[in-house]
């Protein structure tokens, strides 16, 4: 997560758009630097209803508690290194901002061979399948959040087999960077939820095989994918550890696997960084 801690307090009149004509909100940043694959969190208040956050070429929405609105944004393994302005923005009008700096990663790459059958999943049809699905799951999520201390890894004690952000090369065609972290174990071993949620998803994908989706609040989820079995159903709330599945090969898998993904807001960063120091 970076490692200036520190909340910054920052009253700004100025504007990117338009000038502000009245005063500024407050904007709470958790941190001035984060690293390819890291998070932050920001809170505001004093905002109107409509109030948004713009940063690094995207829209991130605000959710609401009382008068304060809260969000978690990150940068993955594609946003550009570098200064750039994280600004409140309504009505057309930037409210207040800051300047927070993302650092480039030297990702690795991995090549990987599959079966014609596996490769087949990645036609458009079944792309467009997944990506309808999970955008479905994600209408709905809670404006609070749930979670609490650091989270858990998913497979206890399996060994990382394939970490956050490589560039996966698969039948020598890129197929884009790695958005979770690989845990080898074998078949059937228990996956239990990272900390506290809503099952937004307990599905079969084409891609991510057998999948479950948790909303921990704040735009905040956790994805677990490739698993043999299912132990959870949609809507169902679980606690951190729960069991919700176990591990398995289905969808573009090579092996016994799980893939264990963390998506804050439409972005995929690394997971890891929540086991050892907790959410921003």
């Amino acid at each position: 997560m970076g490692m200036l801690r520190a909340v910054i307090v920052v009253m700004v009149t100025g504007a990117l758009l338009a000038p502000a004509t009245t005063g500024a909100p407050a904007l709470e940043v958790s941190e001035r630097a984060i690293r390819q694959g890291e998070a932050l969190a920001v809170t505001v208040r004093g905002a109107g209803g409509d109030a948004v956050v713009r940063f690094a070429g995207r829209t991130w929405p605000l959710y609401r508690t009382g008068d304060v609105r809260r969000t978690v944004i990150g940068a993955d393994a594609r946003t550009t290194p570098g200064a750039h302005t994280l600004a409140v923005v309504s009505g057309g009008r930037v409210l207040a901002r800051r300047t927070v700096t993302v650092t480039k990663v030297a990702f690795r790459q991995r090549r990987l061979r599959l079966d014609p059958d596996k490769e087949a999943l990645f036609s458009p049809e079944m792309v467009a399948e997944e990506q309808r699905k999970v955008s479905r799951a994600m209408r709905v999520l809670a404006p609070e959040p749930m979670w609490e201390g650091v989270f858990l890894t998913p497979a206890v004690a399996a060994p990382i087999s394939s970490p956050y952000g490589v560039l996966s090369v698969y039948n020598g065609t890129v197929r884009g960077f790695h958005r979770g972290t690989d845990f080898a174990a074998p078949e059937g071993t228990p996956v239990r939820a990272a900390n506290h949620g809503i099952v937004r998803m307990a599905d079969a994908l084409p891609l991510s095989g057998n999948a479950v989706f948790v909303d921990h609040g704040l735009g905040v989820l956790t994805g677990y994918f490739h698993m043999s079995a299912l132990a959870v159903k949609t809507g169902q709330r679980v606690r951190k550890g729960d069991l919700i599945g176990r591990v398995g090969s289905t969808g573009v898998a090579t092996g016994a696997h799980l893939h264990w993904g963390m998506r804050v807001n439409g972005i995929y960063v690394d997971p890891i960084p929540w086991t050892q120091e907790g959410a921003p």
